[in-house]
């Protein structure tokens, strides 16, 4: 069954948050806790003030699993990297509307989904869900970030991102599209079911899921939080 299609609600770790000392230990505490979708962050420095990790990465943990790999791109000109994420192993691609395209958003979409992957537009929290809207019926993801991109351990801002999460939801439904609505950011048991309630079906677990000694327990517990 493709995976984007199953609307159940999911937690994906996010390798952001693991040890890279032990990269592939991690990946497969990740498997062994049960989940289904890996989620990698890659930063370049300009589009967000912190440097994280590249397509050798993505590689890397394609090696170690068969999981889903969703690949968030927080970088400019998303679209001259975007052949060597492809090659990687990523299976989901999502990229910010912001940000600067040698090409143009649309036409990073429309390639992500030509070579038989998924797309995402990912939004800033200062962003308004209508960005979305030229773009709405060409992707399979929206990322909502719930904290400002570019490091991990922030607050989740429900205040400045919930009322955009539920325009995106009331929106998709009223226009029959299906793409998933994914947060990003200060996702823990407290505010995982705040970002349920406003439509949110991925849910982004950094350190609520790495940080904890027992990670099949942190799933758990953040899969209850969230159940149907």
């Amino acid at each position: 069954m493709d995976p984007i299609s199953n609307t159940t609600p999911l937690i994906l770790p996010s390798l952001l948050a693991s040890d890279w000392s032990k990269i592939g230990s991690e990946v497969h505490r990740a498997e062994q806790a049960g989940a289904q979708w890996l989620h990698l962050d890659v930063m370049d420095g300009s589009f967000v003030d912190n440097i994280s990790f590249g397509p050798q990465m993505v590689q890397t943990v394609r090696m170690c699993s068969g999981l889903y790999l969703d690949v968030h791109l927080m970088m400019h000109r998303a679209d001259h990297y975007l052949e060597r994420f492809l090659k990687a192993g990523a299976d989901n691609i999502t990229i910010h509307v912001e940000a600067d395209y040698d090409t143009s958003v649309l036409d990073t979409l429309r390639r992500i989904r030509a070579a038989g992957k998924h797309a995402g537009l990912a939004l800033h929290p200062d962003t308004p869900f209508e960005a979305v809207i030229p773009y709405a019926h060409e992707i399979d993801l929206l990322l909502i970030m719930t904290v400002v991109p570019g490091f991990g351990g922030q607050p989740f801002m429900e205040k400045e991102t919930m009322p955009k999460l539920a325009a995106a939801r009331d929106y998709r439904d009223a226009h029959g599209l299906k793409y998933h609505l994914e947060v990003d950011g200060g996702i823990y048991m407290y505010t995982a079911p705040i970002a349920k309630q406003h439509g949110a079906n991925l849910f982004v677990c950094g350190t609520s899921f790495f940080g904890p000694p027992d990670a099949k327990v942190a799933i758990e517990q953040l899969a209850a939080a969230v159940a149907d």
